[in-house]
């Protein structure tokens, strides 16, 4: 359907729908009137557009997250311990920090 046989509705929203409207439209990563005009064809039974759910593997990644706590958890004990660092081992923990900050990304972009 092109632009020219489109026609505007307007309507009114409470402040409060207004922004569940916006918040499930980022969620979505969708324009609102793309979300809005979905829901009124499907309540006509004419949807456009099915929301496509990831098939996350939610133990996979929670076990990847809880080694990444683990690591930190043992990064901030020698930290805080007092004990004093060479250059080698302040290189080694940040490479370490900088690894796990890459693979919380890459977990992330999975989600």
């Amino acid at each position: 359907m092109n632009s020219k046989n489109k026609h505007r509705v307007i309507f009114y929203l409470s402040p409060e729908d207004k922004e569940h409207l916006n918040n499930q439209c980022e969620l979505l990563q969708i324009k609102t009137s793309f979300f809005v005009r979905n829901c009124v064809l499907a309540k006509l039974e004419k949807p456009v557009f099915e929301v496509k759910k990831k098939d996350l593997d939610v133990k996979k990644y929670s076990s990847q997250l809880i080694k990444i706590g683990v690591n930190l958890n043992q990064i901030s004990k020698k930290l805080n311990s007092g004990a004093k660092f060479i250059i080698a081992d302040q290189k080694v923990v940040l490479d370490e920090i900088d690894a796990l900050k890459n693979h919380i990304i890459h977990i992330k972009s999975q989600l």
